[in-house]
């Protein structure tokens, strides 16, 4: 949100002179991201923006805070263009461990908030983070991760303009569901339609999706995307104007390959983006955030302006917001880092909203916590239910074959339509509401050790069950729903180990370090019970997520993704109590 015009008179007041600046940040070295230059600068701050960049010191006054910037480089605060911020813990604790670090504003994901509490819990977050000191904007979903009958309930399209039209809502996206806007559906174009000017911005999801057909994805109206994992594929899209978004996370550390895309056209720096996506604690913690991204491109030989425009201006310019971020620069907001070197992207002190907000990695800014019960406010949402999990529930049908699906790595799934075997898991995926469950057969995950698993880390949203004995799985479950959410994992007749995840069943309030050990915990516990795959969490997230080749399990029941169509249907519920 640009400054009233109250505010442009004091910014300009200060810039002549004529009135004392809050805040003087003297004696540094500029990175000029507009000029690509390095000079002299002072820089003075009035409110929450800048206002002056230059030599004068005619600014300062009695109550003048000074910062002292001599023998330091000034830098831009950090921007992630596309980020999913609700991990473990809640946006507000993200925020507090990232801002040291240096990222200063993040374009964030609405997708958990969405399905749990629609547009009056996406404006009740919003408006609670609107003056966190980490600027938080936001993409709206279209749509879900996985197909149910009742979408266009959960995700209206007046519902969808509504969340759009708030002040800090930039984009529609991200839009998983690349193959119906490939094909022209009609509802889908109609939900990207809602990136109307000034946003006219839409993420793209185009996992999988063959340079012949990006052509038409940009056609219907994608503007971004973050999937791109060989240089090639960053190519294939930018070449057809749409943004590409370099991704280096937990879940596909990629970065420096898609990086060789500056061997073949060196000219893409200028619109290159770089994103650490959904990164999980402990890969935060052992690595580090937007700054961890810098200091790889540095380490691949990119020019030090192009590696911090990367990350400050590129994608400010990208959202239309350069005029308040991504520089430091007379009128945007006063975000900017002072580092000892360019060569180490963390800085030794933080200035966000035109305050010193951390310093020498100690947050000293207060980041609001939202107010939880009027985002989450419905039973489902906080798991307030009073049915209870049976065996029966896991009973698979009868049969000779069954569609299996068997996880080839942390999220890819093959299909594989065969007899029950050694190592086969009984899954479901079970309605919170206990309406309903999704029979299904899971290979690849773990072994005969688990005996039972139950989760609401799940992208659909609903109760994922995984084990070998369906008595163990009831058990978890009924434990899960004591706990409001989380993960449960039982042995025999025993909860072995379980995480509280209270707030929707997906964040509890806890510090950013916490879940960083939760995850090394979860992964352990699962490790031991025969899991082989580097990213447990996003196992479990995924195996609801139907764009995601090639079998899925769905509320409609075990879906074949490529075929579209339903392998093993769902089925309801005896009795919900």
């Amino acid at each position: 949100m640009g400054p009233t015009v109250k505010e442009r008179q004091r910014l300009t007041a200060v810039a002549r002179g004529a009135a004392p600046a809050d805040l003087y940040v003297r004696g540094g070295t500029l990175l000029n991201v507009y000029t690509g230059e390095l000079h002299p600068a002072n820089v003075a701050v009035a409110g929450e923006r800048i206002a002056y960049v230059g030599a004068r010191e005619d600014m300062l006054g009695p109550r003048t805070e000074v910062l002292d910037a001599a023998g330091r480089i000034l830098v831009p605060g950090y921007v992630d263009p596309h980020v999913h911020v609700g991990h473990l813990v809640s946006p507000a604790a993200f925020a507090r461990y990232v801002l040291p670090l240096g990222t200063t504003a993040l374009f964030a994901d609405t997708l958990q908030v969405w399905e749990l509490g629609g547009l009056r819990a996406f404006r009740a977050l919003a408006d609670a983070l609107a003056t966190s000191p980490v600027k938080f904007y936001w993409m709206i979903r279209p749509h879900g991760q996985a197909r149910r009958t009742d979408e266009a309930r959960r995700f209206p399209v007046r519902a969808l303009a509504q969340a759009l039209a708030h002040p800090w809502a930039v984009a529609v996206g991200e839009v998983t569901r690349w193959p119906e806007a490939w094909s022209g559906q009609r509802e889908l174009l109609r939900r990207l339609a809602l990136a109307r000017p000034p946003l006219r911005r839409v993420e793209g999801h185009t996992a999988g999706a063959a340079a012949e057909r990006v052509p038409a994805l940009a056609a219907a109206g994608f503007t971004s995307d973050h999937e791109p994992i060989t240089a090639e594929e960053a190519l294939a899209r930018a070449r057809q104007g749409i943004a590409v978004m370099l991704r280096e996370s937990s879940l596909r550390p990629d970065l420096g390959g898609l990086l060789d895309a500056l061997k073949v056209a060196p000219g893409l720096a200028a619109r290159l983006m770089l994103t650490c996506d959904g990164s999980m604690p402990a890969y935060v913690r052992a690595h580090g955030f937007v700054d961890h991204l810098i200091r790889t491109a540095l380490a691949r030989g990119v020019a030090p302006v192009d590696a911090y425009r990367m990350a400050t201006l590129n994608p400010a310019a990208y959202y239309g917001l350069d005029g308040d971020l991504g520089g430091i620069a007379p009128g945007r907001y006063a975000d900017l880092l002072l580092l000892d070197d360019l060569a180490e992207p963390r800085p030794a002190a933080v200035v966000a909203r035109g305050r010193l907000a951390a310093r020498d990695g100690r947050l000293l800014a207060r980041v609001p916590e939202p107010p939880w019960r009027r985002v989450f406010t419905s039973a489902a949402a906080r798991l307030r239910v009073r049915w209870r999990a049976r065996s029966s529930d896991f009973a698979l049908p009868r049969r000779a074959r069954y569609p299996v699906l068997r996880l080839v790595s942390a999220v890819i799934s093959r299909l594989e339509e065969r007899p029950l075997a050694p190592g086969d898991l009984h899954a479901a995926l079970v309605d919170r509401a206990g309406r309903w469950v999704a029979p299904g057969v899971v290979a690849g995950f773990a072994d005969e050790r688990l005996d039972g698993l139950a989760a609401t880390l799940s992208t659909d949203f609903n109760i994922l069950v995984l084990g070998r004995r369906p008595e163990a799985m009831a058990r978890a479950v009924n434990r899960l729903l004591a706990l409001r959410g989380g993960v449960v994992l039982v042995d025999g007749d025993a909860v072995a180990w379980e995480l509280a995840l209270p707030l929707g069943g997906i964040m509890a309030r806890g510090a950013y370090e916490d879940a960083a050990d939760w995850e090394q915990a979860l992964r352990a516990a699962l490790v031991a019970r025969g899991h082989a795959h580097h990213d447990p969490i996003f196992s479990l997230f995924f195996l609801s997520a139907d764009f995601l080749p090639a079998v899925r399990l769905s509320p409609r029941g075990v879906w074949d993704v490529r075929r579209g169509r339903v392998l093993l249907p769902a089925r309801r519920r005896a009795s919900r109590a």
